[in-house]
């Protein structure tokens, strides 16, 4: 029988191990491209992002995975 959700799977996603699977790879991903971009950008994993207004600021997010430009 096909999968009902293609391009998913199931095995994988299943809540008892997705967020293993999810934390493991994007270390492993920072960890490939990190050697790769230095010196001109940093790897960020679970980097917050907010937005300031003002004396203000929001939680806009969590990114898994980001870059940074370094000065």
């Amino acid at each position: 029988m096909a999968s009902p959700f293609p391009g998913m799977n199931p095995y994988l996603e299943h809540p008892d191990r997705w967020s293993t699977v999810h934390n493991r790879l994007i270390v492993a991903l920072a960890d490939v491209l990190t050697p790769q971009l230095l010196p001109k950008y940093q790897v960020d994993i679970e980097k917050r992002v907010y937005e300031v207004i003002g004396v203000n600021s929001l939680l806009e997010g969590t990114r898994a995975l980001g870059l940074r430009l370094l000065h």
